[in-house]
């Protein structure tokens, strides 16, 4: 509130009151000479005035600034946030949602968009309400996201994928040397393939192999003793554990290209257990691993293995309930 005082020849100043209402040439308001009722109508203009929403794009610029390439993500992350955040902008930002605009029909209506795409409609879903649950902690809304209690597209996913020990076997004895390294590896320390082909000898010391997740930044140390121990003693040359046939170190693409070209040949071999070896993905290990030490032991214990920071995350990797003993008769 503007207040000017103007002096008058023959009484006492005079004080007007006014209310800044901005924009070029500036324009004020009138309010009086009572202060009292001036504050009063201040604060009812002020209350009228409207502040301008924020919009899904300013949003999303935000989030790409603080967050995708700011380096606090893994460079794999970055990457599919940014593939999932396209037609996220191209339903919401063209023309640009205000915030408050969006609704629940809205989502369900962008997952009948992407039907056709379900598991990544799904993924870009969830993208949406971590980027909109960081507008909120920034003061852009105060609303819930209104994806929340949305139903996603139902996926016949991996979640009931269990590699049984008789299919690893199989694969394994038709593996060359290096795959079933890493297929053991995979197995006894439930890391991820990423994780595993950046292993270095840096990595190992004091008797202890030292991992940091790239997806998570999770630390680990694993003792390294009976199989483990086997497989460092004999790949611990000063450098990588494993490498390529150029002797360059392997990178997770071309563990997967030979993951694939090895499926592919025993399918082609024994295409009576096709279907087995399809479902097979060297990742399924990751899940085996958790399974069988929940199996053995307790969620908590197949947590920390596999790095998690909730047991709820890791019930997700866990693809079999334990056997029930009967009750006995009295």
């Amino acid at each position: 509130m503007r207040a000017r005082t103007r002096s008058r020849k023959y009484s006492d100043p005079v004080t007007y009151y006014f209310y800044d209402a901005g924009g070029q040439p500036r324009k004020e308001i009138p309010l009086g000479t009572d202060y009292v009722l001036a504050v009063k109508k201040w604060a009812e203009l002020e209350t009228k005035k409207q502040v301008p929403a924020v919009t899904f794009n300013q949003l999303a610029a935000r989030y790409i600034h603080d967050i995708i390439n700011s380096g606090k993500t893994a460079p794999s992350t970055a990457k599919r946030y940014q593939a999932w955040l396209k037609p996220l902008q191209q339903f919401f930002g063209n023309p640009d949602a205000p915030l408050n605009k969006i609704h629940p029909s809205h989502i369900s209506q962008y997952l009948q968009w992407r039907k056709d795409t379900p598991t990544t409609a799904n993924n870009e879903i969830s993208l949406f309400t971590i980027m909109w649950n960081y507008g909120r902690e920034l003061g852009y809304t105060n609303q819930a996201s209104p994806a929340q209690g949305v139903k996603k597209h139902t996926l016949k996913g991996r979640k009931d994928v269990y590699i049984e020990d008789h299919i690893y076997k199989f694969v394994y004895s038709h593996a060359d040397e290096t795959i079933r390294d890493l297929m053991d590896l995979a197995y006894i320390t439930g890391q991820r393939p990423i994780d595993l082909v950046k292993i270095h000898s840096h990595h190992i010391h004091d008797g202890i192999l030292h991992i940091t997740q790239q997806k998570t930044g999770a630390k680990l140390r694993f003792h390294i003793t009976g199989d483990l121990a086997d497989i460092i003693n004999k790949r611990n040359t000063g450098s990588y554990l494993f490498h390529n046939s150029q002797g360059a170190p392997l990178t997770r693409k071309a563990l997967t290209e030979r993951w694939v070209r090895l499926r592919h040949n025993l399918i082609a071999r024994y295409p009576e257990m096709a279907k087995d070896l399809e479902s097979f993905q060297f990742r399924d290990l990751r899940a085996k691993a958790g399974t069988d030490i929940y199996l053995s032991s307790d969620a908590d214990t197949a947590r920390a293995q596999l790095g998690h920071t909730s047991t709820a995350m890791t019930k997700q990797y866990i693809r079999k309930d334990k056997v029930l003993e009967p009750l006995k008769r009295k």
